[in-house]
């Protein structure tokens, strides 16, 4: 399948309505502009194009906007879990009374990241940035339930760490 000119600025509707929700829903302070994502939108347009099978039962416009929705949320995923590495302004550290220097904090919480794997560390960014457990399971699609198991591994991680 070609997309043509008139194609285009059809399908670039599309792929700004996918955009659009894909940020309200997904990810309400993203790391990267609405125009920097309607360009990887359009990206995973022309992967679709290249890969859709019209003989498999769905429309072209059902497939594109399923395949830009999963290219938005592997950019929004990696973006979420780059800048919680790069970010040094770790202040607090959850649910612990304990009273430790912020320069210990840090070097406590680089620690416990370093046995985590990226879905964890994507996972507590998304709860560090203030998403509630129900949004931050939309973003990964799995449960709240697995959502809340991860971030109690983490917390008893970082309490582990502290004890020893």
């Amino acid at each position: 399948m070609d997309i043509n000119i008139e194609d285009l600025n059809t399908y670039r509707k599309l792929v700004i309505a996918v955009v659009r929700h894909a940020i309200f829903k997904l990810d309400k302070h993203p790391s990267l502009s609405e125009e920097d994502l309607i360009q990887e939108g359009l990206i995973a347009l022309l992967r679709a194009q290249k890969t859709y099978k019209g003989n498999k039962g769905a429309k072209f416009e059902t497939y594109a906007s399923i395949c830009i929705r999963n290219r938005l949320i592997d950019i929004l995923r990696k973006e979420n879990t780059k800048t919680y590495i790069e970010s040094t302004q770790i202040t607090e550290i959850p649910d612990t009374d304990y009273k430790i220097e912020l320069v210990e904090k840090e070097e406590i919480l680089k620690n416990v990241l370093k046995t985590c794997t990226e879905i964890e560390r994507a996972i507590l960014n998304s709860y560090l940035q203030g998403f509630s457990y129900t949004e931050i399971a939309k973003i990964f699609e799995i449960t709240s339930k697995k959502i809340d198991n991860t971030i109690q591994k983490i917390k008893n991680k970082i309490k582990q760490t502290i004890n020893d």
